[in-house]
C-alpha cells in the first residue's frame, strides 16, 4: 500500500505528517506519482551537482547533496506511518503544506517521489462543482488536488535530483546554495574604490534578487581584488564589451539592464561567439 506525506513548514522546521487515504485512493495515488517520475526522467542524459550557478538542458539534472532536510523526509519515510503527526484535514489551510510525496523501491534502491505544493490546490466549495446525478452541487468537505508534476526526487543517500532551483526553494531551505547581497552588502559594493555610482542609494533601493546574487558572487571570489580596472578595462576592449572608466573607475550604469550586463561581465558570463563574434550573456556556466 501506497502512503501519502505532506511536508508541511509553520515558520519553523520541516515536519513530515502522514495523509490519511481510502484503500481504493492508494493505488490511483501511486500510478500518478509512477508516473510523473517517468516523465521526470524521461530523455534525461547527465546530471550535475548543484553549486548555485547552473540552470539544466532538458536533458539534465541538478544534485543537491547534504542537504539537511531531505534527511528529515527519508527519516520519516523510514519509520511506521502510523508513528507521525496525521495531516488535520479540518485544519488544511493552516497546515503549511510545501509538498507531496511518496515512497518508491526498497534498501538501496528506495526513493522519495516529491510534489511542490501551493495554497491554489486547497479546494473549497465556493470554487468547486460535483457531479452528482444529474445535478452539479458544490464540494462540502475539504479537498486538495495533487500536483502534474514532481520537483525532485531524493535517494537512499539523501541526494535530491531536480531540475528547478526555484520550485525546489518553495519546499527546502537552499540558503547553503543560493546566497546574495544584503543592503549592507551593497552599500559597501558601491563604495569600493574601483567603482563609480551615480546614485548608490538608488543602486541598492533598486536591487533586484539578480542583482544581489551577482554582487555577492563577485564579493566572494574577490573580482575587484584580483583585477584592477585597467586590467578588466582591457579585458573589456578585448572583446568588444562596453564599459565607461572614469578617473580609474569603472561606472556602473544606472540602467538595471545595463548594471546586470556589467556585473554579469565581472563574473565571467560575458563572451563572444566564436563563430558569429557575436557578444553573448550567459546566466550560468560550467567549466567545458
Amino acid at each position: 500500500m501506497t502512503t501519502l506525506y505532506s511536508v508541511c513548514r509553520t515558520g519553523g522546521p520541516l515536519v513530515v505528517k502522514h495523509v490519511q487515504l481510502a484503500n481504493q485512493v492508494q493505488h490511483q495515488i501511486a500510478a500518478q506519482f509512477e508516473a510523473q517520475a517517468t516523465a521526470f526522467n524521461h530523455g534525461i542524459n547527465n546530471e550535475h551537482d548543484f553549486d548555485g550557478d547552473w540552470k539544466p538542458d532538458p536533458d539534465e539534472l541538478l544534485v543537491a547533496r547534504q542537504l539537511a532536510e531531505a534527511q528529515t523526509l527519508l527519516q520519516a519515510a523510514a519509520q511506521n506511518a502510523i508513528a507521525l503527526p496525521v495531516l488535520d484535514v479540518l485544519n488544511f489551510g493552516n497546515e503549511g503544506v510545501k509538498g507531496l510525496f511518496v515512497v518508491t523501491g526498497q534498501g538501496a534502491q528506495r526513493k522519495l517521489l516529491l510534489q511542490a505544493f501551493s495554497p491554489q490546490q486547497i479546494l473549497s466549495g465556493n470554487k468547486v462543482l460535483l457531479h452528482d446525478g444529474n445535478v452539479f452541487r458544490a464540494l462540502q468537505d475539504p479537498a486538495f488536488s495533487l500536483g502534474s508534476q514532481l520537483v525532485a526526487t531524493i535517494d537512499a543517500q539523501g541526494d535530491v535530483r531536480f531540475k528547478s532551483f526555484h520550485m525546489l526553494r518553495r519546499i527546502f531551505d537552499l540558503s547553503n546554495f543560493y546566497q546574495q547581497a544584503t543592503d549592507a552588502d551593497l552599500q559597501t559594493f558601491s563604495g569600493h574604490a574601483s567603482l563609480l555610482f551615480g546614485d548608490a542609494n538608488a543602486f541598492v533601493a533598486g536591487a533586484d534578487e539578480a542583482i544581489r546574487k551577482s554582487v555577492h558572487a563577485i564579493t566572494q571570489a574577490n573580482v575587484l581584488g584580483q583585477y584592477d580596472v585597467a586590467a578588466i578595462d582591457a579585458r573589456a576592449q578585448a572583446i568588444g564589451f562596453p564599459i565607461t572608466v572614469n578617473a580609474n573607475r569603472i561606472e556602473v550604469p544606472p540602467d538595471r539592464r545595463a548594471t546586470k550586463e556589467l556585473l554579469g561581465f565581472l563574473l565571467d558570463r560575458v563572451y563572444r561567439g566564436p563563430l558569429n563574434q557575436q557578444l553573448f550573456i550567459t546566466n550560468s556556466r560550467r567549466p567545458l
